[in-house]
């Protein structure tokens, strides 16, 4: 009988363990699993059996404990290169963002680790738990499923001309929502304006600090830029990290406060 109730438990552990979104109590299950397994070989007269479960058991949990506290000693950053607001500046990241995020880190007492992606990968790895933040001149879309910070940057979506033919946008990016029917969705900016400048499209919907680097770098000549919405910078969190996304919020709300969010914006964006 006793045996029967052990296997029982066994299975409702396993069960328990594999059910389980948070790491702590699957790591905690895995251990209860071990221990009621021990428990059947116990009392099926195997002793020897039942020590050596127990004692790889724990040694497994122990294992996952500790990848568990390396994991939560870390914030995930999965960002679209954006200068002036996040970039790689030979072997550091920099920029605006880079300051806030740095800040964060500090004060939650995890170490920052930026991953370059595309925008259209980013609301995947946050809404997966690849990642904990998203940024990198991130701009919200209404149907991403992603928790939102405190406003950035202000800044606008206008469309720029630059001659005949489609207009193209960055896949995933805010701009593609303002895209005719039959426009065109690159992978990043770099490809996006190398299409406008060799004419390979008319023209691009894109944020305002964009198509100004552009305009500056010589990289386009418009001919008619028109405004399309009002709409600012975010850092997009994770839906599961609620706790961090208002740990970001207060740090966003007392940078405002000091003034400092300002000295920053003058120095980076001007």
């Amino acid at each position: 009988m006793a045996v029967i109730l052990f296997s029982a438990l066994t299975l409702a552990l396993a069960v328990f363990a594999l059910a389980q979104r948070r790491l702590l109590w699957g790591v905690i299950g895995v251990g209860a699993h071990s221990l009621a397994l021990a428990g059947v070989y116990l009392f099926l007269a195997a002793p020897d059996v039942a020590l050596t479960q127990a004692a790889i058991g724990f040694g497994l949990v122990t294992f996952i404990y500790l990848l568990a506290l390396r994991r939560t000693g870390r914030l995930t950053v999965v960002a679209v290169e954006t200068p002036p607001l996040l970039h790689q500046d030979g072997q550091q990241v920099v920029g605006l963002e880079w300051e806030i995020l740095a800040r964060l880190g500090r004060q939650l007492h995890r170490d920052i680790e930026v991953l370059w992606v595309t925008r259209a990968e980013i609301p995947r790895l946050l809404c997966s738990g690849e990642a904990d933040i998203g940024a990198g001149g991130y701009l919200p879309r209404a149907e991403e499923q992603v928790l939102l910070s405190r406003p950035l940057v202000p800044t606008r979506i206008v469309t720029v001309r630059c001659g005949s033919g489609p207009l193209g946008a960055v896949d995933g990016d805010r701009g593609q929502d303002r895209l005719p029917p039959d426009g065109i969705a690159y992978e990043d900016h770099q490809q996006l304006v190398a299409a406008v400048r060799t004419g390979e499209i008319g023209g691009a919907v894109a944020d305002l600090l964009h198509v100004r680097h552009w305009v500056l770098a010589d990289e386009i000549q418009p001919i008619q830029t028109t405004d399309e919405e009002e709409t600012a910078f975010r850092f997009a969190v994770a839906p599961s990290e609620g706790d961090l996304r208002q740990a970001l919020d207060t740090l966003i709300a007392e940078l405002e406060a000091s003034g400092q969010l300002a000295k920053w914006l003058e120095r980076y964006v001007g």
